[in-house]
């Protein structure tokens, strides 16, 4: 368990931490989805549905991505992409999980909590990225700082003064995780929320991305030290570790939907997980 003796209330919690407590995703229910050409197994509890993101759209167990009719064109009554988008994609459910430490003998005190989106991007017209083959790290690379550059330069012209993302495609950081080569951009608004974007790609068109959102881990108008940005992304190379992602081979079927796993842990201990880790987190 992550604890702290004391701590100084002029400096933000989480500068003042070497770890932190979150429900572990070896201990999370396990969704498993079909993509048709792929096998995707994601653990975490799913995030409690809002009155705003009632007309999102979120893929379902079995979702081919090579089906067009996979990705919604709307979302509500606005469009989100036409024959002309240079890619489209779709959304599965966000997960979150709460984070917290142990302070002196008796408090805790919660540090924020970790927010995964998961999207799967289909390339529609390549030439608008010059990009013909993601399955290339390079052109891979491309398409990633361009994408975001052109997000992050739509909010800057809007005012958001503090949007920020990769100045050139040599910042994306290549991680080895379990055997796949994932891709990192870093992105987001410095004075409010930073969001960790990896990226594999599934074929020469498909990308998988994860977005790692540490949501509340630090306070507006704070850049957080190098420090805190390597204790905040410890649920991000946990959640990594419990993602699987396989090839189907031809005629194979899998159980979607989700499962729980078995934990080794005793059931006094789940159940003290379980009682942080709820709606009052």
């Amino acid at each position: 368990m992550a604890h702290i003796d004391s701590v100084d209330t002029n400096r933000p919690l989480i500068e003042q931490l070497e770890d932190m407590d979150w429900l572990p995703f070896n201990m999370a229910p396990v969704h498993h989805y079909d993509l048709g050409l792929w096998h995707l197994s994601l653990t975490g509890e799913l995030e409690a549905p809002t009155p705003w993101g009632n007309g999102r759209d979120y893929a379902p167990y079995i979702t081919p991505i090579d089906n067009e009719n996979s990705y919604p064109r709307f979302c509500g009554q606005m469009p989100r992409w036409d024959s002309e988008s240079a890619y489209i994609w779709f959304d599965f459910k966000p997960i979150r999980t709460g984070c917290r430490v142990d302070v002196g003998p008796d408090e805790t005190w919660v540090v924020g909590s970790a927010v995964f989106a998961v999207r799967v991007i289909q390339i529609q017209e390549p030439a608008k990225f010059e990009i013909f083959d993601v399955s290339d790290g390079n052109q891979l690379k491309q398409f990633i700082f361009k994408k975001h550059k052109d997000l992050s330069d739509e909010w800057l012209a809007s005012g958001d003064k503090d949007r920020f993302s990769a100045w050139t495609p040599d910042e994306i950081q290549e991680y080895k995780i379990k055997g796949r080569i994932w891709y990192e951009l870093i992105d987001g608004s410095r004075a409010l929320n930073w969001c960790f974007n990896l990226y594999t790609p599934l074929s020469d068109k498909h990308l998988l991305r994860i977005a790692y959102k540490p949501s509340g881990f630090w306070p507006p108008d704070h850049t957080p030290s190098k420090k805190a940005l390597q204790v905040s992304k410890s649920p991000l190379w946990d959640f990594m570790d419990n993602l699987e992602l396989s090839k189907m081979e031809e005629g194979s079927e899998v159980i979607t939907g989700t499962l729980r796993r078995e934990s080794d842990s005793s059931e006094e201990d789940e159940c003290a997980w379980n009682a942080w880790s709820g709606e009052g987190w």
